[in-house]
């Protein structure tokens, strides 16, 4: 077990390790059903409405009126982030599987983001370790067997459907790497609170311009997936995931990313009996495998440089 914060509770550790894991790794399944009875843009809309009002009722309590203030600066940033990572990463993902994606393919195609994460270091100038660059070639590697793989025995794997989800992935990891790279306000909750409203915007914009029409006609197993998405997803895994970001080392953190295509798998199986066949077993384990390998690569290159950071000059 890496070392973790003095004081950090084991069993808040394991809750909200799990939170991640589970509530992260369910979200394409509870996507595949609200947008399976109301447009997807919209429904996105409302999502991110939803909490975004509930956490900025939270910050309002946490800190009155004066805690939602921000600077120019800080309010481009959390609308270029927003827009992003939410409004176009989750729009299109939530497209794609109305286009024929299963969620469990969605899954693995956006766990490639540390490889695209990567190759975005790299035009901005940075080195990535050669291990690295190894994870990264395996899991475009495992990316081409998934879907090539898929098309090949026939699969259910629209070449359209899986061009929006990459597209989303690569939406979110730009702005992943704006986020690290911009000023944002102080508080984690107003960040989140104002890039769910900012997503709500754009999704709206969105439906607007694909010609989608309002709708709340959700069957009960839809208005149960809604409300899954706003309080476990949005709400309850974001909060779980800022704990383990100020508690444990990244490393452990990060795990998120190969288990959650697992359990997301997993789940569309369980639950819409989406095949599990050659192409996810294969193709969707070299991805996997890959993110273990960059994840993993990054750990060891993140320690070595806390070593040479430690150690005194010459």
């Amino acid at each position: 077990m890496p070392e973790l914060a003095p004081g950090t509770s084991r069993t808040t550790l394991a809750l909200c390790l799990a939170a991640v894991w589970l509530l992260w790794g369910s979200v394409y399944l509870a996507i595949r059903l609200v947008v399976d009875e109301v447009d997807p843009f919209q429904a996105m809309a409302q999502r991110f409405l939803l909490a975004g009002a509930i956490l900025t009722g939270a910050v309002f309590i946490r800190g009155g009126p004066g805690a939602m203030r921000v600077t120019r600066p800080q309010l481009v940033a959390v609308v270029v982030t927003g827009v992003l990572l939410l409004g176009f990463g989750n729009g299109f993902q939530a497209l794609a599987q109305v286009k024929g994606l299963p969620s469990g393919v969605a899954a693995l195609i956006v766990a490639a983001v540390p490889a695209w994460a990567v190759l975005l270091r790299l035009a901005t100038g940075d080195r990535p370790s050669g291990a690295t660059l190894l994870g990264v070639a395996v899991g475009f590697l495992g990316l081409l067997v998934l879907i090539g793989l898929g098309r090949g025995v026939g699969a259910a794997i629209p070449l359209f459907a899986a061009a929006l989800c990459l597209g989303s992935s690569l939406s979110w990891t730009v702005g992943a790497f704006l986020q690290g790279r911009v000023e944002l306000p102080g508080d984690v909750v107003t960040i989140a609170a104002y890039q769910q409203l900012v997503a709500a915007g754009c999704s709206s914009l969105l439906a607007v311009g694909s010609g989608e029409h309002f709708s709340l006609d959700y069957s009960p197993r839809g208005w149960l997936a809604l409300a899954y998405l706003v309080f476990a997803c949005s709400i309850a895994g974001f909060l779980a995931f800022a704990w383990l970001l100020t508690h444990v080392p990244l490393s452990l953190t990060a795990t998120h990313a190969y288990v959650n295509p697992v359990v997301a798998v997993m789940l569309g199986w369980l639950v819409l009996a989406e095949p599990i066949g050659v192409p996810i077993l294969v193709g969707g384990g070299i991805v996997v495998g890959a993110v273990v390998l960059i994840v993993d690569a990054e750990r060891r290159a993140r320690d070595r440089g806390a070593l040479l950071a430690e150690a005194p000059l010459a």
